[in-house]
């Protein structure tokens, strides 16, 4: 049975459109995978939307990976596809069709909910067979009268082992480069990725913020150990074919949601194995100041870690618990930012993450988020994210019931994480990112005494006034010193 993979996302590294890739060929079916790079708020070229539907439409089935902001890019590929080729099914797979099936049985012909290899299998044999599929565990159809059909789940895998690594053979894979899809090869693989590689060695996470899916999925297959990890073993053998087949990665990022949820004893067989065998640095995301300790840094850094990502997103302990239903203080942020400054030498980078436009973070909570984040030694990377509402969350629901959700189209799906309000508050925590002023020059615009006279506007102004001037007279030197130098010649 021939199926064509789809995946609309910026990265092509498509974590799980690869994994399902690699699960059919397992199966003896045959893949073509398309890799399409564009912000989602980009507009599919006619022409490229035309080559994916000609490539699509060759194939029984075509399955196309979903978040949430790439639901129009979903629509108008399976649109294409039905325009050549009525009889090919589509089906789409990924957080946004888990989330919110009947909304995507609008546009395509079965919605994958929760993982999804078993259940990609079994319709691959079954069509390849010509059997029924529409009993098929996770997936969910409308017959013919439309009326939904909503399969039950199947357990979750407990063995990740047992699940094959990421499909990376260029072969039948194809990759949009300068407007046109291209065959896939290494050059434009690393061209896209610079030299980064991502993997997970779990599923799942410990935690249940109310801004993540993990605790929708959590619900979802309820009775079940929603989060799983892999075998030290099994990390080790993919980065060693990693290192063995594509000789251009030069880090490896695992991406994971609680990478440090692992005892000191697992770290440590990790770390001696990955050491020894595979050498390549990485970046590991995903940490909480809850789950970093000194010990397990330090096992990590004498493995090859070189950068990590930890999430902080406030400094007020009301929204941390409430809000966002994170039992991570303040303090227990301090105390991991502590432990990454000692270490930092050791380290070519580290990231903190912080969240804006949360609708129910008082100004007081964000200026003393801000007053938090001036307090940490640079050198840093600071990743402001937008409060973005995706269904299935806590919070979407609470948005919706106050109120504060009323256009889902235009305030999630087109909406950017990456894209915040333009607001005061926000334009200092850009501020604070990109300059490179003295720290008591900073404390300035959050100073108490200063924001009760209202003097912070003014401060501001005088501010922008005088980095206008000066931009002014570094250009006025440059023409300057340009004439002058015509003058001598």
């Amino acid at each position: 049975m021939k199926i064509c993979l789809i995946s609309p996302y910026e990265s092509v590294a498509a974590y799980g459109l690869r994994i399902l890739s690699a699960v059919a060929k397992r199966g003896g079916h045959e893949t073509t995978c398309l890799f399409l790079p564009l912000d989602f708020r980009e507009t599919i070229p006619a022409d490229v939307l035309r080559q994916t539907a000609e490539m699509a439409a060759a194939c029984r089935i075509a399955g196309i990976s979903l978040s949430s902001n790439y639901m129009r890019h979903g629509i108008a590929i399976t649109e294409s596809i039905r325009a050549i080729n009525p009889g090919t099914l589509i089906l789409w797979g990924g957080i946004l069709p888990t989330t919110e099936p009947e909304e995507c049985l609008k546009y395509c012909d079965i919605a994958c909910v929760g993982e999804g290899e078993e259940a990609l299998t079994d319709l691959l044999n079954r069509l390849e067979a010509g059997e029924p599929f529409n009993d098929i565990p996770n997936l969910y159809f409308r017959d013919s009268n439309g009326i939904l059909i909503s399969n039950p789940l199947r357990p979750l895998n407990r063995d990740l082992d047992s699940i094959p690594f990421p499909d990376y053979d260029c072969d039948g894979h194809y990759i949009l480069d300068g407007g046109r899809i291209e065959p896939a090869t290494q050059e434009r693989l690393n061209k896209n990725l610079a030299g980064q590689y991502l993997t997970l060695s779990s599923r799942g996470c410990v935690h249940s913020c109310s801004f993540c899916c993990n605790e929708f999925l959590k619900d979802l297959y309820h009775g079940d150990k929603w989060f799983r990890r892999r075998s030290a073993g099994n990390l080790i053998a993919e980065c060693i074919h990693v290192k063995e087949t594509l000789p251009w990665v030069t880090e490896i990022l695992f991406d994971d949601d609680a990478f440090m949820a692992r005892t000191e004893e697992e770290l440590t067989r990790f770390g001696d194995e990955y050491r020894a065998k595979v050498g390549i640095p990485f970046f590991v995301t995903g940490i909480t100041p809850a789950s970093l300790t000194e010990k397990k840094l330090d096992i990590l850094i004498n493995a090859g870690l070189s950068r990590l990502r930890i999430g902080i997103q406030t400094a007020s302990d009301r929204v941390n618990f409430e809000i966002y239903q994170r039992s991570i203080s303040h303090e227990k942020a301090e105390d991991a930012i502590k432990i990454i400054e000692r270490n930092k030498h050791r380290l070519s980078r580290h990231h903190y993450d912080f969240i804006v436009d949360n609708p129910w973070e008082t100004d007081e909570e964000k200026i003393q988020t801000l007053r938090f984040l001036l307090k940490i030694p640079r050198p840093w990377a600071i990743n402001i994210y937008s409060l973005t509402f995706y269904p299935g969350t806590r919070l979407f629901e609470r948005a919706v019931n106050e109120g504060l959700l009323k256009d889902k189209y235009s305030e999630v799906y087109e909406k950017s994480y990456k894209s915040y309000h333009s607001n005061y508050i926000n334009r200092l925590f850009y501020f604070y990112c990109q300059s490179n002023l003295p720290t008591w020059v900073l404390e300035l615009f959050v100073n108490r005494w200063i924001l009760a006279l209202r003097l912070n506007y003014p401060l501001w102004w005088a501010y922008l006034f005088l980095r206008d001037a000066k931009a002014w007279f570094r250009r006025v030197q440059a023409r300057v010193k340009a004439g002058l130098g015509v003058l001598s010649l």
